[in-house]
């Protein structure tokens, strides 16, 4: 029987450093310890993510669109610019630069070999969603949430190696409440990355990007991104390992 052991602490602390990193001007190291060009730590945008996604891919993929004002959660106000015909507006000023920290810290989370866990229960993104686990050598889990997270010694016999990160094309399960897998992922330290409308809370999810979650056409469009960070990764970790 193989065991496998939880590494989501270690990955998550490490990754979590990227966005506090300044490129622009040396850490202060009062060990004099040498830093090496090449550490992704050492830059703010290591895997060019941010060359990935613009405003306007934003706009024309229509991310703006949220829900009608009267669904508003108070904690997505901050991230509304306004309103239309009784349907709250998205400010993808504010989308933009939360896409790409959650991209980097993703992408970062591939470069150190993490498992990488997509999940919804909403059915018009399972197929996407799985296709898209698939096609970069991840993980996804579509069905019933059997807490698989919390109760592995029941369900398995043993305790099982843990996603390091988990994404969420959408916050919401049957009949219309949280994922139960974000409390199981906030209860374990697990990150996590969601597509947050504005009838969600921000605040349960690690990387939250504010953006209508119901579009198809738009839900592909942030597959195929989180697609290309976990790629960029994973590519920049075989030439490292092949130049050693």
């Amino acid at each position: 029987m193989v065991t496998f052991f939880l590494m989501t602490s270690n990955l998550a602390i490490i990754a979590l450093l990227v966005n506090s990193t300044d490129v622009t001007r040396p850490r202060n190291d009062n060990n004099n310890t040498p830093i090496t060009p090449d550490d992704p730590m050492n830059h703010d945008d290591y895997f060019n993510v941010r060359s990935m996604v613009t405003l306007e891919d934003l706009f024309k993929n229509r991310a703006h669109y949220g829900h009608v004002t009267g669904m508003r959660n108070p904690w997505m106000s901050q991230y509304i610019y306004g309103h239309r015909l009784d349907v709250d507006i998205i400010n993808l000023d504010k989308t933009l630069p939360m896409l790409h920290s959650a991209l980097n810290f993703l992408a970062h989370i591939a470069y150190r070999q993490g498992i990488i866990l997509f999940l919804t229960r909403y059915p018009a993104h399972v197929p996407l969603v799985e296709r898209a686990a698939r096609d970069c050598g991840e993980y996804a889990h579509c069905r019933t949430w059997d807490h698989p997270f919390t109760n592995t010694q029941t369900l398995f016999g043993y305790d099982i190696r843990l996603p390091d990160v988990c994404i969420f094309t959408h916050t919401l399960a049957p009949p219309n409440q949280l994922h139960p897998a974000i409390s199981d992922s906030n209860k374990l330290l697990i990150p996590t990355i969601a597509l947050c409308d504005t009838d969600c809370n921000p605040n349960v999810i690690t990387y939250p990007v504010p953006s209508n979650d119901d579009t198809t056409k738009l839900v592909e469009f942030y597959l195929t991104l989180f697609q290309q960070a976990i790629m960029a990764g994973k590519e920049k970790r075989r030439e490292k390992d092949s130049s050693n």
